[in-house]
């Protein structure tokens, strides 16, 4: 499922390729893509109107438009957009389509149909009805540190908890782990201020490092253990053998001798 880094492509996409043009038309390939909206809502709250901006929460990006509303998209695990004039030969599951006046157009696609598109008013309210955790890549140590102290699950379970932080999922919770050197089965509340402090740094080192790569995990440092992210793959860092296990319902990657 696309994360943060991810999502913050998306974003700087978006902004990029299409603020400031008229939306001539959007069409609608298939309705289940649609959240607490239809497409002829969709259209009317739409058409005739210009993105302004667009802003991320998390894995959610919200695409102000002109009118006062947001568009919102979820992407996820499959999900990406895509500008063009002519119809991209690779573009087979685009689910909503945007129309500019500029003869170009905005692709939603989503193979399995598991990311959303909606609209919203408050970007804030959307947040505190959906109890939407801060931002893991706006989070300061104070709020962070009151995160990990509210209950007794696992750190990886926390760092992927939306409700708790927004924007981590399983794939870079196991790189900030890895990094900070702390086990994914540590108990949130047992870990000492220093690791605390190691974890944060290590989030945003991450993120930032993921963002700086594309969102792609194989372009990432050979130090990193996203590039041998693989059950028995040598360590980057003590040579010894990665191992997996499950937390959380997800597929885990550690080193045992690195994160103890």
């Amino acid at each position: 499922m696309p994360e943060l880094p991810d999502v913050e492509i998306f974003k700087r996409y978006v902004d990029a390729t299409s603020l400031h043009k008229r939306i001539e038309s959007v069409s609608v390939s298939d309705e289940r893509i649609l959240r607490e909206t239809t497409e002829k809502k969709l259209k009317s709250g739409l058409e005739g109107k210009a993105f302004d901006s667009a802003v991320r929460h998390g894995k959610y990006l919200f695409v102000s438009l002109d009118g006062g509303v947001n568009l919102l998209m979820h992407f996820g695990m499959t999900g990406f957009v895509r500008y063009y004039k002519t119809t991209p030969g690779d573009l087979h599951h685009t689910r909503v389509l945007f129309d500019f006046d500029n003869g170009y157009h905005l692709a939603y696609s989503n193979q399995r149909l598991l990311g959303k598109i909606g609209i919203v008013g408050s970007v804030d309210d959307f947040i505190d009805k959906n109890n939407l955790g801060p931002d893991a890549g706006e989070i300061d140590f104070t709020v962070f540190s009151s995160v990990l102290a509210k209950g007794r699950g696992t750190v990886k379970g926390t760092l992927m908890n939306q409700n708790n932080l927004a924007g981590i999922g399983n794939i870079y919770s196991d790189e900030i782990l890895y990094q900070a050197g702390i086990h994914p089965e540590h108990k949130e509340n047992e870990l000492e201020k220093h690791q605390i402090k190691k974890l944060y740094e290590a989030m945003r080192t991450v993120l930032k490092t993921a963002v700086d790569c594309g969102a792609n995990p194989d372009e990432m440092p050979d130090s990193y253990l996203l590039p041998h992210r693989a059950d028995g793959a040598e360590c980057p860092g003590c040579k010894g053998t990665i191992e997996k296990t499950k937390i959380s319902g997800r597929s885990t990657y550690y080193c045992p001798k690195c994160q103890k």
